[in-house]
C-alpha cells in the first residue's frame, strides 16, 4: 500500500511522466498497446493516473520479462501497471533537479574508456557490479536521495512504491529512465567514496576503470572495490574484473576502434551514422534518410556480420572481429529500416541474427515490421520454424508484434505451424507475453471471448489492457465487454481503439 501526501500529489508532474510513458517507452521491449490507445487520450489519461494513485494506492506487483543479452546473458526487464510507472516517473523527475545528471551515449563511453589513460600509471582495471539494478538496496538509496534532496514525502513515497511492487527492500527496474536516475545517486555515492581512498576512479554507468601504479595498487583497489560494493549491497563482478598492463589496455583500445574503422571503410559505411551502444544489447538511435549507398553498405556489414557471427561459436581468430561487428550491426539494421525494398538473403541473415545475436531481436523486428510485402517475411520466418529454433518468450513477443499482425500470417501453406507457434507462445510463464499471444489469436479468429474472459479473471492489472484488446477484436456480446470495460477507463479506451489498431 502506498499512500501519497495530497501536497506532494499537486507537486509532481503526472501529466509530463505520462507523456514521456507514451513517447519514449522502453528500447527492448514492444509498445504496449495501452499507450497506444491513450495516445489522443492524454489530459483525460493523466487526470485518471492522478485518481488512482491519490491517497491509497496499491501497485501491482512486479513482473519481470527475460531479456537477452550479449554472450548469451538474460537481464530482467520490469513490466509494470501504467499508473505504478507513470508515478515512479514522476516522482523521480520531481527529484531530478537536485540528482547527479544522467549523461551517457557514444561520445561519454569513449571518453571514458580512455580517461585511464590520462593519468600516470602502469595497470589499468577494467570492472562493473554484477546485476547492478537488480541488487541496489532501497534504503541505501533512499538514505543518499535524502542526503541529496531532502523531499521526505518524495523518497518515504519511493520507498513504499518500490518495496510494494518488488516484495523486498531491493532492486530497482531496468529499462526506466527514472531508474537510471535514481541509480546514478547511489553509484556517484561509491566513486566519490572510492576516490577519498585514494582510487584513480572513473565511471559510465555501473562500469568502473582504476589507474593503478604499481600491481600492489591494483591488488588494493580491487579489494577496496569489493570492500565498498559490499557496503552497499552489490557486488563486484568477479567474472569481468580484468587487470591490464597499461600497453595492452591502450593497443586493446586501438585495436578495436581501429577494426571498427577498417569493417566500415571495407564496407563503405559512413561512421557517422553510428551512435553504437556501448553495452552492444540495444537498439540505437538513427539519423533518418541514410542514402541507398549507405544502405548498400549496411546490408554488407550484416552479410559479414552472418560469415562470422552466425553460428553457435565464433572462431578465436574472429573473435575481436565480431565484437566489432556488433558494434555497428545496430546501426546497420537501423539504416536498413529505410530500404523500401525487401532482399530475401537479408533476410536469411535476419534469421541467423535471431538464432546467435538474440540481444539484436528488437532491431531485427523493427526492420521487419517497416516490410510492406509481408510475403518474404513470412516465408523466411516459416524457414526459422522449421529449423526449430529456440525462440524465448521475450522474442516471440517481439516478433508476433513485427510480423503476426498481417492477416497473411495467418494464411497459406505454413499458416498451421505458425499458429501452433502462437499456442506456444501463449504457454508463456510471464503474463504480459502471454496475454500479448492471446491477442494474435484473438486477430486470427483462434481464441473466443469466454476463454480471454477466463484468463482475463486469472491475469493481473498490468497484462489485462492486452487481453482487453484480444476481447474486442472477437466482437462479444455485450455482457462480455461490460464484465471487462467497466472495470476502469484504462480498459474502456484500449477497448475503442482496438477494433482499428490492435
Amino acid at each position: 500500500m502506498v499512500e501519497i501526501d495530497p501536497t506532494l500529489l499537486q507537486g509532481i508532474d503526472l501529466a509530463g511522466s505520462l507523456d514521456r510513458e507514451i513517447d519514449k517507452p522502453p528500447r527492448m521491449l514492444p509498445q504496449n498497446g495501452a499507450l497506444q490507445a491513450l495516445s489522443q487520450r492524454r489530459p483525460k489519461a493523466a487526470t485518471w493516473v492522478q485518481q488512482v494513485v491519490g491517497g491509497r494506492f496499491t501497485p501491482s506487483t512486479e513482473e519481470t520479462v527475460a531479456v537477452s543479452k550479449i554472450n548469451h546473458g538474460v537481464r530482467p526487464v520490469a513490466v509494470w501497471d501504467l499508473p505504478t510507472r507513470v508515478l515512479y516517473g514522476a516522482l523521480a523527475m520531481h527529484l531530478e533537479p537536485s540528482l547527479p545528471s544522467v549523461d551517457r551515449g557514444q561520445t561519454q563511453w569513449a571518453a571514458f574508456r580512455r580517461a585511464p589513460l590520462e593519468y600516470d600509471g602502469s595497470y589499468i582495471i577494467a570492472t562493473d557490479i554484477a546485476s547492478c539494478y537488480q541488487y541496489i538496496d532501497h534504503n541505501l538509496l533512499m538514505d543518499e536521495l535524502l542526503i541529496q534532496v531532502g523531499e521526505h514525502a518524495a523518497v518515504n513515497t519511493l520507498r513504499d512504491l518500490l518495496s510494494t511492487t518488488q516484495g523486498r527492500t531491493y532492486g530497482i527496474p531496468q529499462q526506466s529512465a527514472a531508474s537510471d536516475l535514481l541509480a546514478e545517486a547511489l553509484l556517484d555515492r561509491l566513486e566519490r567514496v572510492l576516490v577519498r581512498r585514494g582510487i584513480q576512479a572513473g565511471r559510465y554507468n555501473d562500469d568502473f576503470r582504476f589507474t593503478c601504479r604499481s600491481w600492489s595498487d591494483a591488488i588494493r583497489a580491487i579489494e577496496i572495490f569489493s570492500e565498498e560494493t559490499r557496503r552497499l549491497g552489490l557486488t563486484m563482478n568477479d567474472l569481468k574484473t580484468l587487470t591490464w598492463k597499461r600497453s595492452t589496455y591502450q593497443r586493446s583500445l586501438d585495436e578495436a576502434e581501429d577494426l571498427r574503422k577498417q569493417i566500415a571503410a571495407d564496407a563503405q559505411y559512413d561512421l557517422t551514422l553510428i551512435e553504437y551502444d556501448p553495452y552492444g544489447d540495444e537498439v540505437v538511435s538513427q539519423p533518418p534518410d541514410p542514402t541507398d549507398v549507405d544502405r548498400e553498405a549496411a546490408a554488407r556489414i550484416v552479410e559479414r556480420w552472418a560469415k562470422v557471427g552466425g553460428r553457435s561459436q565464433i572462431a578465436a581468430r574472429r573473435v575481436k572481429e565480431h565484437r566489432a561487428l556488433l558494434d555497428l550491426l545496430s546501426s546497420a539494421l537501423a539504416t536498413l529500416e529505410t530500404e523500401p525494398t525487401t532482399d530475401s538473403e537479408l533476410l536469411k541473415h535476419l534469421m541467423l541474427i535471431l538464432r546467435f545475436a538474440r540481444q539484436m531481436t528488437p532491431a531485427v523486428c523493427r526492420y521487419l515490421a517497416g516490410r510492406t510485402d509481408p510475403a518474404p517475411v513470412i516465408a523466411a520466418f516459416d524457414k526459422l520454424l522449421t529449423s526449430r529454433a529456440y525462440l524465448n518468450d521475450w522474442q516471440s513477443w517481439w516478433l508476433q508484434s513485427a510480423i503476426a499482425s498481417n492477416p497473411a500470417f495467418g494464411t497459406g501453406d505454413g499458416a498451421k505451424r505458425r499458429i501452433e507457434w502462437v499456442h506456444e507462445a501463449f504457454g508463456a510463464q510471464a503474463p504480459t507475453p502471454r496475454a500479448y499471444a492471446a491477442l494474435t489469436l484473438a486477430r486470427h479468429g483462434q481464441i473466443n471471448a469466454d476463454e480471454l474472459l477466463r484468463l482475463y479473471d486469472r491475469t493481473g492489472a498490468t497484462a489485462r489492457p492486452l487481453l482487453v484488446a484480444a476481447i474486442a477484436l472477437t466482437k462479444p456480446p455485450n455482457r462480455i465487454s461490460k464484465a471487462v470495460t467497466q472495470d476502469n477507463p484504462l480498459h474502456r479506451w484500449v477497448y475503442e481503439w482496438a477494433p482499428t489498431g490492435a
